[in-house]
């Protein structure tokens, strides 16, 4: 059980790029001895800052360069690999979670949300996802159980930690001669 590293959602790394980031999830941040960034919410970043460059240049170059010192800190990158695909295909392909695929899904500004891709490299891994906005990732946990979310702003489980390998043996009868 990977219990003492957050993979963290991209509102945690967003609120870092802020003229004045939230003190209580600064702290925790501190406090961490080991955080992983998950592919989607780099990809989430990257494409925000991308977009700030059509009405904005200077500001996205800010950004662009705060991204830059974020990536050279020490933090994990877990790999997108066949199995995290594996697991992702299983939740898009769950219909009840069919509303996460994009964010801003009536407006013209339309993309592809993250929290699927997110939650499937957590179950991948073991990680307890760190994250601002719970909702979205108690709703997959009804179908596919996360290791874990955690409110660094206000220090709750909204989903306890637990051991996803021990959960599977779990769920999985043994077979008895």
């Amino acid at each position: 059980m990977a219990d003492d590293i957050f993979l963290l959602d991209t509102n945690i790394i967003s609120d870092s790029s802020k003229v004045r980031p939230n003190p209580t999830i600064s702290g925790w941040l501190r406090q961490q001895h080991r955080v992983a960034i998950p592919f989607a919410a780099l990809l989430e970043v990257e494409t925000g800052i991308a977009e700030k460059c059509r009405s904005n240049p200077d500001k996205a170059e800010e950004l662009w360069l705060w991204m830059d010192e974020l990536l050279g800190m020490d933090f994990e990158y877990p790999l997108p690999t066949p199995q995290v695909a594996r697991q992702l295909a299983k939740l898009v392909c769950c219909r009840p979670l069919t509303h996460l695929w994009f964010v801003n899904e009536y407006s013209d500004r339309k993309k592809p949300g993250q929290d699927l891709f997110i939650a499937a490299t957590s179950i991948v891994y073991d990680m307890p996802i760190a994250t601002l906005n719970v909702k979205d990732f108690e709703t997959i946990d009804r179908f596919f159980p996360l290791p874990g979310v955690y409110n660094p702003a206000n220090g709750l489980w909204a989903i306890p930690r637990c051991d996803m390998a021990a959960r599977a043996s779990e769920a999985t009868p043994t077979m008895v001669a």
